[in-house]
């Protein structure tokens, strides 16, 4: 899941643009002077599907995370807490969970929501005729999905195989979810996860309606009166690649927001979005990269803009079963040799901030290290004191990177400069199509020697940093040949801790044996990055955020004020 850029997006005329812009807003901005509080936020895409057992797109997400609410919800520090559940316990070993819910929970609609509108919710999700984008979340954690999903290995492809009905029902019938009654949901978990409400506060257990789904069929999402949810605002209309409006839900246990409604401005030409902004007819603006320049020159603009770093982490991709990355000196002189700031700045435009650690900084569990800084010096001594003795000894090393993407080119010939004016060392540049480049990724054998890959988060929790990707006995880590006991020792320890706080030092520690060892060093995460006019406030941001700061955090607390 990463946030699209509207690079990759139809580009229409920008006369055309303006006049379907303008009538749009025309409605909202009387009401706007009538005293009601709307704020108009930009998205560059409309969303494919806006189901949420289906869809895995920020577009999509966007939505969802207005007009629905799970069991749980993040607060503005991404601490998991309360949300549609107002209590959980674990059994002993921590392999079942039992949510309660709040009393006289209902709809948008009136309508009551009970703890089987949840339990289709995760049955949905697992239901191999759905296969939606998060699916596989549910799969490694829930007892049964996994097995469930598994009936239709073609439905991502479009060749869904036949199912047996007997097996259909046998399957779904051991999926791990059960209704103890109306305010009571138990999941059953493959090994303790004192992680599972963090993950219980996505999409896939939002409590899309069982009766509205049916009587919509595969495409019930595109009517907006099926769109009913129980989360701190509901959706209202749906003009398709135009607009998508909510208005404050009622029925809300939370309270009500202090905005009376909420558009969401379909642009996707950056240029024509950025003169709506100016010209006061979008409140926050998601601008291209290519438009940072100028926005940084302007003193207005610049004023406004506001960049800070998302759940993605970008890293040096050593392949540590070759040489010379076996040596750890050798590791660790390549990332002294990284000139994190300059590479942000200068080369991608200020599209990402330095990274100081593996996990971004608002995940419980994350470190900051001084290691990952950039020092000629001593990146020059590291590689003197590894068993090479120096440059002239290395054996050849190849860099990998997709070919696909023109941009690619002037980046990585600026970082083979680096690694030659400053370590001395030539890299041969392998530019490999995206296809390829993949596939070699997915095989230990043919692992490329020396790359840059990221990894983004399902959910922010540092097991899903740690324990999924640099374990002995994660697929990431076995590719690149990685395996450090304490490390999984450690981790092991976070992943079966009962609370947040008991669990939080031993990721602290994992992360530090990360630094120690620098099977990848990070180099960077890619930044979220704004316009947001001065009305508007009481918004968070956090790494999570997608379209706007605070997109699934500050929906009570967002205010705009002309």
């Amino acid at each position: 899941m990463r946030r699209a850029t509207v690079g990759w997006m139809r580009v229409v005329g920008v006369l055309s643009l303006l006049m379907l812009v303008v009538p749009l807003l025309a409605s909202g901005a009387q009401a706007q002077d009538g005293g009601e509080k709307v704020l108009r936020i930009h998205q560059p895409l409309y969303p494919d599907v806006i189901d949420p057992q289906v869809g895995s797109a920020l577009a999509e997400i966007s939505i969802w995370a207005l007009n629905y609410e799970s069991l749980t919800r993040l607060d503005d520090q991404l601490q998991t807490v309360p949300g549609a559940a107002e209590s959980w316990e674990f059994n002993a070993d921590l392999t079942q969970i039992t949510f309660h819910l709040r009393d006289g929970l209902k709809y948008s609609d009136g309508a009551p929501l009970t703890a089987e509108n949840f339990r289709y919710a995760a049955e949905r999700t697992c239901d191999p005729y759905v296969a939606g984008g998060y699916q596989y979340v549910l799969a490694d954690i829930v007892v049964g999905c996994e097995e469930f999903a598994a009936l239709n290995p073609g439905v991502e492809e479009g060749t869904p195989v036949a199912i047996e009905q007997s097996a259909y029902e046998q399957a779904k019938a051991n999926l791990g979810v059960r209704t103890l009654d109306d305010a009571t949901i138990q999941f059953d978990l493959k090994a303790p996860a004192p992680y599972f409400p963090t993950v219980a506060s996505l999409w896939v257990l939002y409590p899309a309606r069982q009766d509205l789904i049916g009587a919509g069929g595969s495409d019930w999402w595109k009517d907006p009166t099926k769109q009913i949810g129980n989360g701190p605002f509901q959706v209202v209309q749906m003009d398709e690649q135009q607009l998508v409006a909510f208005e404050p839900n009622p029925q809300y246990w939370g309270g009500q927001p202090k905005l009376s409604r909420i558009e969401y401005v379909y642009i996707p030409d950056s240029q024509t979005a950025l003169e709506a902004y100016q010209a006061g007819q979008i409140d926050i603006f998601s601008p291209d990269s290519a438009q940072l320049p100028a926005i940084e020159g302007d003193a207005t603009l610049a004023a406004e803009f506001i960049r800070y770093a998302s759940a993605n982490t970008w890293y040096l991709n050593y392949n540590l079963t070759q040489k010379p990355f076996d040596d750890f000196k050798v590791r660790e002189a390549f990332s002294l040799a990284f000139d994190r700031q300059t590479y942000c700045d200068a080369i991608l435009g200020g599209t990402c901030v330095p990274a100081q650690g593996w996990v971004p900084q608002d995940v419980p569990g994350a470190i900051q290290s001084d290691k990952l800084v950039f020092d000629p010096e001593a990146a020059k001594a590291a590689l003197a004191a590894s068993s090479y003795g120096g440059p002239e000894n290395l054996p050849e090393i190849k860099y990998y990177y997709n070919s696909d993407d023109p941009l690619n080119q002037p980046r990585v010939e600026w970082i083979a400069g680096q690694f030659r004016d400053i370590l001395g060392v030539e890299v041969t540049l392998e530019p490999t199509d995206g296809t390829t480049l993949s596939s070699m990724r997915r095989d230990p054998k043919t692992y490329p020697q020396l790359s840059i890959y990221n990894w983004y988060q399902d959910y922010p929790d540092a097991q899903n940093w740690l324990s999924v990707y640099w374990t002995c006995s994660s697929r990431f880590a076995q590719r690149v040949g990685y395996c450090n006991p304490e490390f999984d020792k450690l981790t092991e320890q976070g992943d079966t801790a009962a609370t947040t706080e008991e669990r939080v030092p031993f990721y602290q520690q994992a992360g530090e044996i990360l630094i120690q060892d620098l099977p990848g060093p990070p180099l960077f995460h890619a930044a979220n990055f704004f316009l947001v006019k001065p009305s508007v406030t009481g918004y968070t941001p956090t790494s999570i955020d997608g379209y706007w700061p605070g997109e699934r955090v500050s929906a009570l607390t967002i205010d705009v004020t002309k």
